[in-house]
């Protein structure tokens, strides 16, 4: 259960005024155990760490501002559930944010995902719940390089909503002193009842150039997404890639069932250098709204374009999941 802390602060002596204040304590604690086979090795087996997603411990907060101006915070650590240990160097990697919302909006400045992350997202929201199982984001769609998620340094703009449209744009100043590493990126989307559709633009300076076409649709019986993604080298060596990724899950009461394909082309001029392919399945039984067990099967391989694999990895794991 999530434990919000309600403080009242008085802003001035007067007693003119009182501004009501929330933080939330919220986390994931995600844990798996299966078998992993990668190419020119056997099954080993092992415990692994965030089998759905990564687990973590987070801190959000807002203050309602008057007028509908609110300020927001948000601090997010990203933790390996099998040893205990931080997943990354940097302590708040999943966010690091403060920002205001009102009817404008929303801005935020900190470290934080980029709105391409989100039209991604929409892409892989009936892939195998979007997960260390989903083949397009976990190894597939990495043949000539994958996005960025996450930038530091970063602004972040959402808009309000507006009858169904949304939307979005981020820059993140250089990541590395002298290095000209800036992000620059937008999003658009449309949702009406069960259908929802995206469109992002991603640019990593001195990297690539990712665009993505994203959309889902809720059929009742079963939910749809599919994503078209196009990365364009910076330089002619890097080449360009097509990608194209499709799932779907079937709810039926407690259980959900889902699977899901992925495909990448690398070309550098008009040779195909590089292919990859990646098929997943994945199961989840609710506990309880906070709790779910699941198992997951993934595999992806990835060719030269001479037909030499590079690439060729198998998991199956078995887990538990409880959000707080």
């Amino acid at each position: 259960m999530k434990k919000t802390l309600i403080a009242l602060a008085v802003l001035a002596s007067t007693g003119a005024a009182l501004a009501q204040s929330s933080v939330t304590i919220y986390g994931r604690a995600d844990v798996a155990v299966g078998t992993e086979k990668t190419l020119g090795t056997s099954n080993k087996s092992q415990v692994f760490d965030g089998g759905l997603t990564t687990s973590r411990l987070g801190f959000r907060g807002t203050e309602d501002l008057g007028g509908g101006l609110k300020a927001n915070f948000q601090l997010e650590s990203r933790i390996n559930l099998s040893n205990g240990a931080y997943t990354n160097a940097t302590t708040f990697h999943g966010a690091s944010t403060v920002g205001l919302s009102g009817g404008f909006g929303q801005i935020r400045a900190g470290r934080m995902t980029t709105v391409l992350d989100d039209v991604r997202g929409l892409a892989f929201s009936s892939d195998v719940f979007d997960s260390s199982f989903t083949a397009a984001s976990n190894g597939v769609f990495s043949s000539g390089g994958d996005f960025g998620s996450r930038f530091a340094k970063m602004l972040r703009y959402d808009l309000p909503s507006m009858g169904g449209v949304y939307g979005g744009m981020n820059y993140a100043f250089e990541q590395t002193a002298g290095a000209k590493d800036t992000l620059a990126g937008f999003m658009v989307g449309y949702k009406a009842g069960p259908m929802n559709v995206a469109l992002g633009f991603q640019d990593e300076k001195t990297k690539n150039k990712y665009t993505t076409l994203a959309g889902s649709y809720n059929l009742g019986v079963a939910s749809i997404s599919a994503g078209y993604n196009m990365r364009d080298g910076s330089t002619a060596a890097a080449g360009d890639d097509s990608e194209f990724s499709i799932g779907v899950t079937v709810p039926m009461g407690a259980v959900s069932l889902s699977a899901g394909y992925a495909t990448s082309e690398t070309e550098v001029g008009t040779a195909t250098t590089l292919k990859a392919n990646g098929f997943a399945l994945g199961a989840t039984y609710s506990l309880s709204k906070r709790t779910r067990m699941y198992a997951g099967y993934r595999t992806n391989e990835r060719k030269t374009g001479a037909g030499v694999k590079q690439v060729d990895t198998q998991r199956f794991a078995v887990g538990v999941r409880h959000d707080f």
